[in-house]
């Protein structure tokens, strides 16, 4: 068994909630990207990421603070914000481990991307996004039976094997795939919900069974941190809202 998390975007707060509401059976945990960015916790987040040996693809907002050539223009003010007060926190060995990292990873039958398949940095939010991706899978990765992707801070599986996530915690893949699934934002939900969600992977008779996570953290925390840092207000008040 093996868990998948993504978007932390600082918030150790969070980070640590879900680590701690992971069962002992789980050997490994992948993460999908984005440690930072947004959050007042970088280099805490980035290290606990370090220490477990997390395989670690990098994020747009990990390469926006690590990059410094990045053009911040296609950011919105609060996130560029964000990218400019992190690169004036992140310790140097922690840059270098961001800006080292892959933007895809293989394990086994599983793929892991931030955004999709054809772009690291691109959003599927629709069904006609998230075909096409399909598609690209079936051609040109058939041995694939599942790609795990971020980027958005929403929950989502397409093909929707029972419906809409919300409602549903398990979730049998071993026929009808391949699947895209996204487990949600550790840090930054944008879903409607205030929880950090990840996903618990184990593979079933078919194929893999996928379990969704919920884990209440301290919201408060995090939003004293965000301000005591100087940080946007908008970015304390998003996470009690989950938008």
């Amino acid at each position: 068994m093996y868990a998948v998390i993504s978007d932390i975007h600082a918030n150790l707060e969070a980070l640590e909630a879900v680590l701690d509401d992971m069962p002992e059976g789980v050997e490994r945990v992948f993460c999908l990207g984005d440690v930072i960015g947004y959050g007042a916790s970088p280099n805490e987040c980035c290290d606990i990421v370090r220490e477990a040996g997390m395989p670690l693809i990098t994020g747009n907002h990990d390469l926006a603070v690590t990059d410094l050539s990045t053009d911040l223009a296609w950011f919105n003010p609060v996130a560029a914000a964000a990218v400019v007060w992190t690169r004036g926190q992140l310790r140097e060995d922690n840059a270098a481990f961001l800006l080292s990292r892959p933007r895809t990873m293989r394990h086994h039958d599983a793929m892991f991307v931030h955004g999709s398949i054809r772009d690291p940095d691109e959003y599927i939010l629709n069904g006609v996004t998230a075909g096409e991706n399909l598609e690209i899978l079936r051609r040109d990765h058939p041995e694939v039976e599942v790609c795990f992707f971020g980027h958005t801070h929403v929950k989502a599986i397409a093909p929707a094997p029972n419906g809409s996530v919300s409602g549903e915690k398990w979730l049998d893949l071993g026929s009808h795939g391949p699947y895209l699934v996204n487990p949600g934002s550790v840090g930054q939900p944008r879903d409607g919900d205030t929880f950090a969600s990840y996903v618990l992977v184990e593979e079933g008779e078919g194929g893999p069974c996928v379990t969704y996570r919920f884990v209440e953290y301290d919201i408060e925390g995090a939003q004293e941190r965000i301000r005591r840092a100087g940080l946007p207000e908008a970015l304390a008040e998003r996470l009690a809202v989950g938008r």
